[in-house]
């Protein structure tokens, strides 16, 4: 089991086919085998606006784009775990602002990725399951190893 924490930029993949698409979505396929998928509560605005941008670059139809949406919030239901973003969270992102040079959603999406990580080390009777952030920003993913967090960035793989 591995607990798998995916920022934006790595979830919209799921929903276009683009570099790291194939990645992603053998990454939704294996939690049927026990492994969790987690993401922030703030993906649930970050993705929509990212669905909306690339419908208006591609020219997709509002129905298309629409149905885009509905399957991202469906999936939010049943796929993911999201980790609220609580006054808590938004003062450890804060803090991680004071460390790094992070936007703020960045910020927000690192706090939850550490807050997930450091729930899963305390509810763990035996060795801890690998925990990994996911995400196609390359700032953002030299921010999560300086945080001590094990990366994967989708655009390695096709």
């Amino acid at each position: 089991m591995a607990v798998y924490f995916l920022d934006s930029s790595a979830i919209v993949k799921y929903y276009f086919q683009e570099h790291g698409h194939y990645w992603i979505e053998a990454l939704h396929d294996i939690v049927h085998r026990g492994d969790e998928l987690y993401i922030s509560q703030a993906a649930s605005v970050e993705v929509v606006a990212t669905i909306c941008r690339k419908a208006r670059d591609q020219n997709m139809s509002a129905e298309e784009r629409d149905t885009t949406i509905d399957d991202f919030r469906r999936d939010v239901r049943s796929v993911y775990n999201v980790r609220l973003v609580d006054d808590e969270l938004y003062i450890a992102a804060g803090n991680l602002c004071r460390l790094h040079r992070l936007p703020a959603y960045d910020a927000i999406q690192l706090a939850c990725a550490i807050a997930v990580r450091k729930r899963t080390l305390e509810v763990q009777d035996a060795e801890p399951p690998p925990f990994i952030f996911v995400s196609a920003d390359t700032g953002l993913l030299n921010f999560a190893r300086a945080e001590g967090l094990n990366v994967e960035n989708p655009n390695h793989y096709s």
